[in-house]
């Protein structure tokens, strides 16, 4: 592997070019360094080009002189074209872990690398540094200092790939990680199926749930160096809540993930990526979803098992119960219809568990609920627990569920129903599907 930096010769760029070799000395890998040719047509001539082309070469030649070490391998590559897609497709054919750039700020010229990073951060299939201030980044990778890392941290596929880049930062040196998520209270609640406060934006049963969830999706952190979640409840823009913390906690280095949106989707949405490399006050490291990621095995601890109590219902527990190993528990879960009465709107953000009305009937359930426990959990040591709830939508309350007890996995039974039956009743198993982020385990009824 080696790691790719666009050069424009400038201070800035022959700063953020030593940090780019200290990172390249630090993993082992060849540093790329390139400098992309960006001429006019008037007045272009062959000999103005080859002239051109005799100054830019030997400008990379002297930076990479300056850059070589008995232990650090640079090339250089003189290129012609835009830079940000140039550099974009030579990362591609050179299999680049990194491309680093430096930043120039807002007001650069259009030709000036920094200008183009946000471009490059948006099309490149690799994570791209861009570098503010070289100095920590050099500074750790020759083992002087430990690195202050804030991390951006939410349950999509970018931030987990984020989360893999921050674990080889781990390995390479010393790095302290303050792992943030920012999240609006309200859709948390609706997340874990909890009913709103009136006392406060988040109960703490939410916050509970999201610091476990959180912290699961850090796994275990390799290297030295403290690892914590900072959450931090409010309605303002994710971008401008990670900005404002590095400035707080005076990181060193923002590493988030992005989702390369394009076109309307990148209009409606935004990029919180590039917000953050135009207005962040360190260097940023955007990490796209990882197209080649290493395949781990998921380990299965919890395991929710919903159902209507009906003889099809029934039949998918008796599965739930095989695929827990011992010390996991299976949560046995039954949803009644909401409250007469309740509003659609409140009864979203009431929650799965705000209507505590006819407790005897709850209780009722419960224990029938417990009477479908197979005899030899016990003795394979898995445990059971059982929960009744009250949902407006049967598949929401079990999704709701799922995230509220951090199950790993839904299994749940089909009633097969197909044509005109499907049209009039719908399918909960279908809906469970469609909007679950957990697996989900389909049982066929018996035939």
């Amino acid at each position: 592997m080696s790691i790719v930096f666009g050069t424009d010769f400038s201070e800035r760029a022959m700063t953020a070019a030593r940090a780019a070799a200290a990172l390249a000395r630090r993993g082992g890998e060849v540093l790329h360094l390139v400098h992309i040719t960006e001429y006019g047509s008037v007045g272009r001539t062959t000999s103005t080009d080859e002239a051109l082309r005799r100054e830019a070469l030997a400008r990379l030649e002297a930076q990479a002189s300056e850059l070589r070490t008995a232990d650090t391998r640079v090339e250089v590559h003189l290129l012609e074209g835009s830079p940000d897609e140039v550099l974009v497709e030579h990362a591609a054919v050179v299999h680049a872990s990194l491309i680093v750039v430096s930043h120039h700020g807002q007001r650069a010229p259009r030709w000036r690398i920094g200008n183009v990073a946000e471009r490059v951060v948006q099309s490149a299939r690799c994570p791209v540094l861009v570098v503010r201030s070289a100095g920590p980044l050099e500074a750790w990778a020759r083992g002087e200092r430990s690195l202050r890392l804030l991390l951006g941290l939410d349950f999509s596929a970018p931030s987990e790939a984020a989360v893999a880049w921050v674990r080889k930062l781990r390995m390479l040196g010393t790095s302290e990680v303050v792992a943030a998520h920012h999240y609006w209270g309200a859709d948390a609640h609706v997340r874990y199926g909890v009913p709103l406060s009136p006392e406060s934006e988040v109960t703490p049963e939410v916050e509970e749930a999201l610091r476990r969830d959180l912290t699961a999706r850090l796994g275990d952190m390799p290297g030295t160096g403290a690892v914590w979640v900072h959450l931090d409840v409010g309605l303002g823009r994710p971008s401008d809540a990670l900005v404002e913390l590095a400035r707080k906690e005076e990181a060193d280095l923002i590493v988030v993930g992005t989702h390369q949106r394009t076109g309307a989707s990148k209009w409606w949405y935004g990029s919180v990526s590039q917000r953050i490399v135009h207005e962040a006050p360190v260097s940023v490291l955007c990490v796209p979803a990882s197209r080649a990621s290493a395949l781990t095995i998921p380990e299965v601890r919890r395991v929710l098992a919903p159902t209507d109590l009906s003889e099809v219902g029934v039949s998918a527990i008796r599965h739930a119960y095989s695929i827990v190993p011992s010390g996991g528990t299976v949560y046995l879960l039954h949803v009644l219809e909401p409250l007469d009465g309740t509003p659609p709107l409140y009864a979203k953000y009431l929650g799965s568990q705000g209507a505590t009305a006819h407790p005897p009937e709850q209780e009722r359930l419960a224990e029938q609920l417990r009477g479908l426990i197979p005899p030899e959990a016990a003795a394979r040591g898995v445990s059971t627990r059982v929960e009744v709830v009250h949902g407006r939508r049967v598949s929401e309350a079990i999704n709701q569920a799922a995230e509220r007890l951090g199950c790993d996995i839904i299994c749940l039974a089909t009633h097969g129903r197909s044509g005109l039956s499907k049209a009039l009743v719908g399918s909960v198993a279908q809906e469970v599907l469609q909007n679950s982020p957990k697996p989900v385990l389909l049982i066929r009824p018996p035939v």
